[in-house]
């Protein structure tokens, strides 16, 4: 199925899809420039990611995460866990394209090849999260590693991306991975998604703006440096490069801003001003984690 017929219809006639919440909380490399391995901070989280093959980087990863949680989701509905876990992609490369509403074209740099290397490397990620808490008295530690596909086929000629193979390719995600992507979702606005789909880091704040803003209470402000550690991994820890990433960031929030107009997030010296308001889907659970 494409992203739009996994959505559900809100009042509004938007459309829900959603992502998964790690890959909110600490997101993939906006470049190549990451290279294998990448550390991200986010608050008392932790979050190592690893791929001998490099790390996935870009818009695609992104798309297909998004895609492969509804996926998730759909099937867990459906099918014993097992079963539910393998899911299918396509006959053909260009017809998975087409579910994730991307472009088709050949050539060095077309997205026929982007997107088979970005998923390729997802296919040999691992990501390690660790949750340290320090109240004083207890220091705690949390280590979870998790791989995000355990078996892969896939039977595509990028060469020939329309051409159908006998067997549809799949992937297989682990247990630990397919429960978490069906136990806590981050639901999104997949118009809002769809405005915002072209730049990397637009689409890291808009997913995480909507999620933050599901369990915020009081105002608050969220420092460059902070925003760096979490969504500036391929910005160098140099002034120009903090200086870069600030840019780029404001940018990237005027786009969400432009296709989400009652957003309550403000630039300020400091960082991001978050004030209490509504996602850009209501959901019934509040998220009481960060």
């Amino acid at each position: 199925m494409t992203i739009a017929q996994h959505t559900q219809h809100l009042d509004d006639d938007s459309q829900i899809g959603y992502t998964a919440k790690i890959l909110v909380q600490a997101t993939w490399p906006h470049s190549s420039a990451a290279g294998k391995e990448l550390t991200l901070h986010n608050g008392e989280l932790t979050v190592h990611m690893y791929s001998p093959y490099g790390l996935p980087y870009g818009v695609n990863p992104r798309l297909i995460m998004c895609w492969m949680t509804q996926e998730a989701k759909f099937r867990d509905k459906l099918y014993p866990l097992d079963e539910a876990r393998m899911i299918p992609l396509d006959a053909s490369l260009s017809g998975f394209m087409r579910k994730l509403g991307l472009p088709i074209t050949g050539g060095q740099k077309g997205t026929i090849r982007s997107l088979e290397e970005q998923l390729k490397r997802m296919i040999r990620t691992t990501i390690i999260v660790e949750r340290n808490t320090n109240d004083g008295e207890k220091i705690g530690l949390h280590h979870e590693a998790t791989v995000l596909i355990d078996k892969a086929t896939l039977w595509w000629d990028a060469r020939q991306p329309d051409q159908g193979t006998l067997e549809t390719s799949k992937l297989r995600l682990t247990r630990e991975f397919f429960n978490e992507l069906v136990a806590s979702p981050v639901p999104l606005n997949m118009d809002i998604l769809g405005e915002v789909r072209k730049s990397p880091l637009a689409i890291d704040i808009y997913t995480w703006l909507t999620y933050r803003l599901s369990y915020l209470r009081v105002p608050t402000v969220v420092r460059w440096e902070q925003l760096k550690m979490q969504f500036g991994a391929s910005y160098s820890n140099t002034p120009q490069g903090h200086r870069d990433f600030k840019k780029r960031a404001i940018a990237a929030l005027e786009k969400v801003k432009e296709a989400w107009p009652t957003v309550t997030a403000t630039v300020v010296k400091d960082g991001i001003l978050l004030r209490p308001g509504k996602p850009s889907v209501s959901t019934k659970k509040k998220k009481n984690d960060q």
